[in-house]
């Protein structure tokens, strides 16, 4: 070496420079979600559509499996259906003491706008159910009740994808379906 000087200097430099390329000690821990593409309207109305029907499969006297999966929820939406399922079960038993039980529902979901940035989601939709009711007097019904309801899903991004954070009526009042889940 012709400059001990200039040696230890750029050795100082240089250890500062690839300093700053290391992780800090502790910092391992992964961080936000980074910013992904918001998925199809189609996509999300597939999403949607199956968790309008597990929440409406809920009021039948026997209801089906969840046909929604669990990664495409977020817990805050698992937590709030959860303390909403005995409140429809309690609704359930005061509609079957007077004669009445629902035997099956039909619903279609209709996107009408699809907005957000890569950290949420939100999908404006109708949802139109019909419902149809039996009786101990009567027997089942071929006349249904329904509704028709405009609602907002809210949806966050996930390392999996992006999952659904909550379903609330865009407008309150009116025929509310029996549980909607919101955080």
């Amino acid at each position: 070496m012709k400059n001990p000087r200039a040696s230890a200097a750029v050795a100082v430099l240089l250890g500062l420079v690839l300093s700053g390329c290391q992780t800090p000690a502790g910092s391992l821990e992964p961080g936000p979600i980074p910013s992904v593409a918001i998925p199809s309207s189609a996509a999300l109305s597939a999403i949607i559509q199956s968790a309008v029907e597990d929440r409406n499969g809920a009021v039948l006297d026997t209801p089906p499996a969840p046909r929604l999966p669990e990664g495409q929820t977020t817990a805050t939406y698992r937590t709030k259906r959860a303390r909403d399922l005995p409140v429809v079960e309690r609704s359930k038993a005061r509609l079957k003491s007077a004669g009445f039980w629902y035997t099956s529902f039909s619903t279609t979901v209709t996107v009408e706008s699809v907005e957000g940035t890569g950290s949420m989601a939100i999908v404006h939709f109708k949802e139109k159910t019909e419902q149809y009711l039996a009786s101990t007097a009567n027997g089942p019904s071929n006349v249904p009740s329904g509704y028709s309801l405009p609602e907002t899903a809210t949806f966050l991004p996930s390392a999996d994808g992006w999952q659904l954070e909550s379903i609330e009526p865009s407008e309150q009042g009116g025929g509310l379906p029996m549980s909607i889940v919101k955080g």
